[in-house]
């Protein structure tokens, strides 16, 4: 199932969402359609190098982070911080050869470790081993107890999706009578992340970190040139854009329906 996750995610989002159909451009002008197969390759190419501009990817990815930072005095209401793992970083060399955080989910323990000096609420991390291996929430554990002298209270190390992690956080908390809330990731992840958290039941509220900033770069003609770096980051929003437009069509659909996708 992670195989045809990974498959539909590649042809729905740049690069993919360009090559499929230049590809299907050149079939066609091989076939002798030039008209048809010339238009739909210069539309791909230029779709491919718009997305590839920093000037472009850049604006995209701010309008899309719609959850501010929070602000000081902090909400008062929430009765746990919630971390979401991302990333991992395989067979770390300079920690003995063992898997450790990536640098996304590092920048979650980062902010949660700091959140919980300001509240002293406790922690729950979340996320499973998609491809097997340590689950990442224990990773996030040996993470904060180790580097950021935090405690984790509770390590929920089953889920694979960010949808698991929501309903999975949901029965460890609900236990504890716990239902509001901070939320811990990305901001570019917070708009989908907030969706599945509250319809698992949660009050949410969003403790957005890692915000695409306007940078010197983002102000020079560098902006106006392809970059990988731009094209990536075209590619995350994509993501988190089908991801959370995937979320509100399964809100449409029949409960039964629903869960059976969910499970899928």
């Amino acid at each position: 199932m992670i195989a045809w996750h990974g498959l539909i995610n590649a042809c729905l989002t740049p690069p993919g969402l360009f090559l499929v159909p230049m590809a299907v451009g050149l079939i066609l002008l091989a076939a002798r359609r030039p008209k048809t197969g010339t238009a739909i390759v210069v539309l791909s190419w230029a779709g491919l190098l718009a997305m590839s501009l920093p000037a472009v990817s850049t604006p995209l990815a701010r309008d899309w982070e719609s959850y501010p930072a929070l602000k000081r005095p902090l909400p008062i209401g929430p009765r746990a911080i919630v971390v979401l793992a991302a990333g991992r970083y395989h067979n770390a060399p300079e920690y003995g050869g063992h898997d450790t955080v990536g640098t996304d989910t590092l920048v979650r323990l980062r902010y949660a470790a700091r959140l919980f000096r300001e509240t002293h609420l406790p922690i729950l991390v979340s996320g499973g081993a998609p491809l097997g291996g340590t689950a990442a929430a224990w990773l996030m554990r040996r993470v904060l107890n180790r580097d950021f002298g935090t405690p984790v209270k509770w390590v929920e190390a089953s889920s694979k999706t960010t949808a698991q992690n929501a309903s999975y956080s949901w029965l460890v908390l609900r236990s504890q009578n716990i239902h509001s809330i901070f939320l811990v990731t990305q901001a570019w992840h917070m708009p989908r992340a907030v969706a599945l958290f509250r319809a698992a039941g949660f009050k949410v509220v969003p403790a957005p970190t890692d915000f695409i900033t306007r940078s010197r770069r983002d102000q020079t003609i560098l902006a106006y040139l392809p970059s990988a770096h731009a094209l990536a980051l075209s590619a995350l929003i994509f993501h988190e854009m089908i991801g959370l437009a995937w979320v509100r069509t399964q809100a449409l659909l029949p409960a039964p329906l629903a869960r059976l996708i969910s499970r899928g």
